[in-house]
């Protein structure tokens, strides 16, 4: 057995209830407002990882439509649709590493402008 699972079997009732906790506090970081409470805590922490990368993929919907409405209240008549497809052919990684750090400062004010 590892050690998740010798907690589990062999471990004290303090930390099965540690860990009971720990399961609710993940479960409920993920679970919406009303969430179902007729699934066990197994079940809702099963579901946990998809509903994670849900709630990650629509927040980074989120800020990418944000920068990219940024964008075009500078630029309103160029085509944006190209960077949909990745970075462009002819940038080398080299470019493309010097740019993303470059855009950091960017990317922190952005996210500092939203917070507010």
């Amino acid at each position: 057995m590892n050690n998740h699972q010798d907690v589990l079997v062999s471990g004290s009732s303090s930390d099965q209830a540690r860990l009971v906790a720990a399961a609710q506090v993940i479960v409920d970081m993920v679970e919406s407002e009303g969430g179902s409470s007729s699934k066990s805590l197994v079940e809702r922490l099963e579901e946990a990882p998809k509903k994670f990368f849900e709630i990650m993929t629509a927040t980074s919907k989120n800020y990418l439509t944000h920068m990219i409405g940024i964008l075009k209240s500078y630029w309103p008549h160029h085509n944006l649709a190209p960077i949909a497809k990745g970075i462009a052919a002819d940038c080398s990684d080299e470019d493309f590493q010097g740019y993303c750090k470059e855009s950091e400062v960017i990317a922190e004010e952005i996210l500092k402008n939203l917070a507010e």
